[in-house]
């Protein structure tokens, strides 16, 4: 019985706060379509409009404090520098999280978010490329897209894991935010997100309570040479780096808690 109020009450939380959700998003729609339809002709690659998706994911957790995000190592994003982002994949919250950074980016995201209203039309005018997974054809338009956009100057964030992880261990990489790193010889910056997984689980839209969720931002990496040896090699070296980064946080994390049940 006790199991079954908690779901209850779990749940109508979880609905509360979705809903202070789509308020935020309801309202933040507008000036989003007011930008993209001053800066359509001038800014061809909607740049303006990124600042304001940004500061919509701070909104959102100030009127709904769902969790708070520690940002480590932004120093590594220099301003007006182009960057091929890789992060690892958690939860549909990664995307609010890795949005409090204010270097600015696209980001590649399932296109059933597309579809989502006020959100999904934001995310689209914002110029945010949408992936069909498991559809060949909508990959290579994205790689494509993606090629665009990085060589005009305008960085690009890759969840290379292709899904979200179930046990919260980064997978296995794809290798196409690598290959466009090597062909265009522009850096690959590791991202590494922790806590967001405590708040949104895979296969669930129950909102947990409030969670500390980290970004930790790692060093620039040269590619290695265009070779299919090289970018796996490269592929390898950075998933590893990250995987070494993730344990770190979470060794840090562990040990602050433990400090302060003492």
């Amino acid at each position: 019985m006790s199991e079954k109020r908690n779901f209850v009450f779990d749940l109508i939380r979880s609905v509360i706060r979705w809903f202070l959700v789509g308020v935020v998003t309801f309202i933040f729609f507008f000036p989003v379509l007011g930008a993209f339809l001053v800066f359509q002709i001038l800014d061809r690659d909607r740049k303006h409009i990124h600042p304001l998706v940004s500061f919509w994911a701070k909104v959102v957790l100030f009127v709904c404090p769902l969790m708070h995000v520690r940002l480590e190592g932004t120093h590594h994003l220099k301003p007006n520098a182009t960057y091929v982002l890789v992060a690892n994949h958690q939860s549909i919250a990664d995307i609010v999280a890795v949005l409090h950074l204010t270097h600015p980016f696209k980001f590649i995201a399932k296109r059933d978010l597309f579809w989502i209203p006020f959100f999904g039309w934001s995310i689209f005018l914002a110029g945010y490329i949408p992936l069909i997974r498991g559809d060949q054809e909508s990959g290579k338009k994205v790689i494509q897209k993606a090629l665009g956009y990085l060589k005009r100057g305008v960085s690009v964030l890759f969840f290379p894991e292709g899904t979200r992880s179930r046990d919260g261990e980064i997978q296995a990489f794809k290798v196409g935010a690598f290959k466009l790193s090597s062909e265009l010889d522009i850096p690959v910056v590791p991202i590494v997100i922790h806590g967001t997984r405590d708040l949104i689980p895979k296969g669930s839209r129950l909102l947990q309570r409030w969670v500390e969720v980290i970004v930790k931002v790692g060093a620039p990496e040269q590619p290695f040479g265009q070779g299919s040896g090289s970018i796996e090699k490269f592929c390898e070296k950075v998933r590893s780096e990250m995987i070494d980064s993730l344990r770190e946080v979470r060794s840090r994390v562990t040990t602050s808690a433990e400090m302060v049940s003492v």
